[in-house]
C-alpha cells in the first residue's frame, strides 16, 4: 500500500453544507470504540474469528494474558453483546466463547482499519 505524507485536508465544492457528525454520532462511536478497546479485546475477537473456543484453549492462544484478564474481558465483550457464552450441562461443566453476529460483523471494519494503519503506518506512534 502506498505511504501518505501528513496534508492539510482540502475540501472541494462537494462540501460546502458539511457540518461534521452530529453530537449523538460522537457518543456512539464512543460507545463502540469502548465495547472493543481494552487490553486483550481485539487479539480474544480476532482468536475467535475460526470458530468457539473454549476458556482454557482462549488462554493458551494468548500467551502472557492472565486468567482474570480473560474473565473481565469476555465478560465485558459478552456484556456488549459481541461473544456469546455458551454453558453445556456437561459434567465437568463445559464453557465455549464464540462470536455474535455482532462481532462477526466487526471483521470488515477491522480490516479497514489495519488498511488504514497500514497507509498511515510510518505517522503513527508506538
Amino acid at each position: 500500500m502506498e505511504k501518505q505524507t501528513v496534508e492539510p485536508r482540502t475540501y472541494g465544492n462537494d462540501c460546502e453544507d458539511c457540518t461534521g457528525p452530529q453530537k449523538i454520532d460522537v457518543l456512539r462511536f464512543q460507545r463502540a470504540i469502548r465495547a472493543i478497546t481494552g487490553k486483550w479485546k481485539i487479539e480474544i475477537v480476532c482468536s475467535l474469528v475460526a470458530g468457539p473456543m473454549r476458556f482454557g484453549e482462549l488462554r493458551r492462544a494468548l500467551p502472557g494474558i492472565t486468567q482474570h484478564m480473560l474473565t473481565e474481558q469476555l465478560r465485558d465483550l459478552a456484556r456488549n453483546g459481541i461473544v456469546i457464552r455458551t454453558a453445556y450441562a456437561d459434567v465437568p461443566p463445559r464453557v465455549e466463547y464464540g462470536l455474535s453476529q455482532a462481532g462477526i460483523d466487526l471483521m470488515p471494519t477491522f480490516a479497514t482499519l489495519r488498511d488504514w494503519a497500514l497507509r498511515y503506518e510510518s505517522q503513527l506512534a508506538d
